[in-house]
Parts: structure tokens; C-alpha cells; sequence
């Protein structure tokens, strides 16, 4: 299979999960070009582990946020829109990976790993816990 030449771009607030994304580029041979920002050639096959590796992130960041946040909502959705579910308060996306393939005739084949968040506890905990 020809590899190509493939983005990964991600925006992710949690220090754990963020490391363990940069991680798990560098574990693909990608080469960080900016903070959050890496780049390298992967082919189909290899973009789709990663993309289920972000999943696995994920879910684990998933299972740490309930401990602390049992009554949140999340999730996870394959592009940048907002789940189909109404929010008790708002969607608030709290991670956000985008893997974009470079050099190739269908250049939207872009694959997302977005996790949002029912934002409405999550607020609710923060001001409990600043008084």
C-alpha cells in the first residue's frame, strides 16, 4: 500500500491524554513540526491503527473523567459536528484529533476523533469545587 504523506493536528486540554497522543505519533514514525502538530508518511492501513490508538486515548481519558465527574455525558464523533443527542447544558468539544492525508486525488479523507462534553455538570462541579 503507498503511503503518504499524513497530518495529524489535535487539540487536547488534559496533560495525560496529550502526551499520550504525541506518543503515539512519534510511536508511527511522524516527526512533531509544531506543538500539536506532527507530520510523515503512513499509509491507509497505518492511519486507521492510529486513528483506533486516539480511540483507545480516548476511552481511557473517558474512564478517568467519570471518577471525578460520574453524572457527565460524552461523545465521541467521527467529524467536527456536534453529537445528534440534545446536551443538558452545551457540546464542548474536549478533544479533538484531525489525521489529513497530504498528496492524494481525494484529499477529503480526513479521519476525526472528537470527544465532546455535556458541559452543563462539568461547570456546575468547577464552581462547587471553587467555593
Amino acid at each position: 500500500m503507498t503511503e503518504v504523506i499524513t497530518m495529524v493536528i489535535y487539540d487536547v486540554e488534559d496533560d495525560w491524554a496529550r502526551t499520550q497522543v504525541a506518543e503515539a505519533c512519534k510511536d508511527f514514525g511522524l516527526m512533531r513540526i509544531q506543538y500539536s502538530c506532527f507530520r510523515g508518511k503512513l499509509s491507509g492501513n497505518k492511519r486507521e491503527e492510529l486513528y483506533e490508538r486516539f480511540r483507545k486515548i480516548q476511552r481511557d481519558w473517558q474512564k478517568r473523567w467519570y471518577k471525578e465527574l460520574p453524572q457527565s455525558r460524552f461523545e465521541p464523533v467521527d467529524s467536527p459536528d456536534f453529537p445528534q443527542r440534545p446536551a443538558t447544558g452545551r457540546w464542548f468539544p474536549s478533544f479533538k484529533i484531525m489525521i489529513q492525508p497530504l498528496c492524494e486525488k481525494d484529499v477529503v479523507a480526513a479521519a476525526y476523533a472528537y470527544m465532546y462534553m455535556d458541559v452543563e455538570e462539568f461547570a456546575q462541579t468547577a464552581k462547587r469545587e471553587e467555593k
